[in-house]
């Protein structure tokens, strides 16, 4: 019978629930233990339920196991002689499958016990933001990283709508993913947005939200796993305003005027007109001889803080394009006193001596390439050409002048 019930078992068994390798002795051992129990006198059919039990830890947990169990321990029936042996034999069986499939529940119940508690340390102790809400938004469960990046709490955080920890300008933004999300009901969304901390600070937060099934599978909740970026967005920007300013004079460089001309091309209507006056000082390069470049690039700073002071304004841009070229954009509408006026101004600003050292200021002068053009539909670097064009024109006309070059219409 151990022999029939070992190999029956190990026919049944497959990966995870593979027999263990003494399954003979186990089976001989656990034959013996019911064969004394069905012809005991009193009657007790608790042993049945310990190897019950004991099948499980053996790791005999294959659900086509029962089968040939049953089976083959009917034989235990055939060599009992009591009058009640069939109601006894019934009794054992059924012990068996008491013993067996307690003790599989109670298996199944320590290892969600274990995965509750692995869950809950990567839970409480993970790096990123974990919450999770219900569908109305209201947050279920949040990990103490949450709380510290919202700047509450973490026994505060349930009950607390999402969407008020958010910055009121990025709520509809978030809202409309989520409605998203929930209308597919399956997927995954990023979103990035400000939230508003207890103290009043408005940061950054990146969040990759995904919809999951509730408790037994009823409903749907919303994962957020996020992460504080207000230090990255502020990285960004500085390196997104590195990009487009000069770092010597701090005005907005060649990059940064293109991007202003594309934008204002693009709003452009029909008629509306741009200036450009573009500004070289004229000889710059001896002082740079004289007085060496770190006088030179003081009076580059010094120049453009100038013409900065003086013409920069809503409708004014004023950028240093590279060397000793300084643009003065002037956004629509504009005509050709508005462009005079501002190249005048120019040039008047640039006529003041700069100090470079101890009672020692430099005289210069400029020359003004202007340029007026219609704008609407231009491209941005023609227009740029076109302004050079008119300051090599103010260049051959001599030392400090202007002159005004009119785009496509002549001039």
């Amino acid at each position: 019978m151990a022999r029939n019930w070992s190999a029956a078992l190990v026919d049944c068994g497959d990966g995870p629930t593979s027999p263990p390798p003494d399954i003979r002795k186990l089976t001989t051992g656990w034959i013996v233990e019911l064969d004394a129990a069905l012809s005991a006198d009193p009657f007790d059919p608790s042993p049945a339920c310990r190897v019950g039990a004991e099948m499980v830890r053996s790791n005999l947990t294959a659900p086509a196991m029962m089968t040939p169990t049953a089976a083959v321990l009917t034989g235990l029936l055939e060599r009992a002689s009591s009058p009640d042996r069939t109601q006894r034999f019934g009794a054992l069986l059924g012990e068996l499958a008491r013993g067996y499939s307690t003790e599989l529940l109670e298996v199944y119940v320590r290892s969600q016990e274990v995965a509750d508690q692995r869950f809950r340390v990567v839970f409480d102790n993970a790096a990123v933001a974990i919450a999770l809400y219900d569908s109305d938004g209201v947050t279920l469960e949040a990990n103490p990283t949450t709380a510290r990046m919202v700047g509450m709490n973490p026994e505060d955080l349930p009950g607390v709508a999402g969407l008020d920890l958010m910055h009121p300008d990025d709520r509809d933004k978030l809202r409309q993913v989520v409605v998203d999300l929930y209308q597919r009901k399956h997927g995954t969304e990023y979103f990035e947005g400000r939230f508003c901390r207890p103290d009043g600070s408005v940061c950054w937060g990146a969040w990759t939200m995904t919809l999951v099934r509730g408790a037994g599978g009823r409903g749907l909740r919303l994962l957020a796993v996020g992460e504080d970026i207000t230090e990255r967005r502020a990285m960004q920007r500085e390196l997104w305003s590195q990009a487009r300013h000069d770092p010597m004079t701090g005005l907005p460089n060649r990059l940064c005027l293109r991007e202003k001309l594309q934008a204002i091309v693009a709003d452009a209507r029909p008629g509306d007109r741009i200036g450009l006056c573009f500004l070289d000082l004229d000889e710059f390069k001896v002082i740079n001889d004289r007085y060496g470049h770190r006088a030179g690039d003081s009076v580059l700073a010094e120049v453009g803080r100038r013409l900065d002071a003086t013409l920069a304004s809503p409708t004014v841009t004023v950028a240093r394009i590279g060397g000793d070229e300084f643009v003065a954009l002037l956004a629509p509408p504009c005509d050709d006193d508005a462009a005079r006026a501002v190249a005048e101004t120019m040039l008047a600003t640039v006529r003041h001596p700069v100090p470079v050292g101890p009672g020692d200021p430099v005289s210069m002068s400029a020359s003004v390439g202007a340029v007026v053009t219609p704008v609407a539909g231009a491209d941005a670097e023609k227009l740029l050409d076109d302004a050079d064009l008119g300051l090599y024109r103010a260049k051959a006309a001599g030392r400090g002048t202007w002159v005004l070059h009119r785009g496509e219409n002549g001039g």
